[in-house]
């Protein structure tokens, strides 16, 4: 009785401190791609109290399409009309992604000057860019760690 009662709070420690991995991992994302975007877009104070809330939205609209295009198996274990529905589903979901970053668009010329809406890609390319080199500085720290523990 007494293991079956600490395998469950270890558990339940572990669920919580990935969870907490996860919001910690997620919040520098957000850090990292303001610092990005608020430097590419030149943003003033008042233009990204505006533009955050609205790009926020945007971000999560996006993410939550994106999690309809995850198949439910392997590509090459479904069947022919399971292949062929999932790619209709592919494009509806493109077409979705597309129209909200239109929305985006209009939505944000009520808050900033068009110039910096063109902005928009190159600051996701930075960031993107950002992401990719943190990365792999990262991956280059931790193999120097292991390559001096040997």
């Amino acid at each position: 009785m007494k293991r079956h009662i600490i395998t469950v709070i270890l558990l339940t420690a572990a669920f919580f401190q990935t969870a907490q991995a996860q919001k910690d991992v997620s919040e520098r994302l957000k850090a990292i791609r303001a610092e990005v975007y608020t430097r590419v877009l030149n943003l003033t104070s008042e233009e990204a109290q505006n533009f955050w809330p609205i790009f926020n939205e945007y971000v999560e609209s996006k993410e939550n399409l994106q999690k309809q295009l995850k198949p439910e198996g392997q590509i090459d274990g479904m069947s022919d009309t399971e292949v062929e529905e999932y790619v209709k589903k592919y494009f509806e979901v493109r077409q979705k992604e597309f129209d909200l970053e239109k929305e985006l668009v209009q939505k944000l010329r009520k808050v900033l000057p068009i110039r910096k809406i063109a902005k928009l890609p190159k600051a996701e390319r930075e960031f993107r860019e950002t992401l990719l080199k943190r990365l792999q500085e990262f991956r280059e720290r931790r193999q120097e760690r292991r390559n001096g523990k040997n």
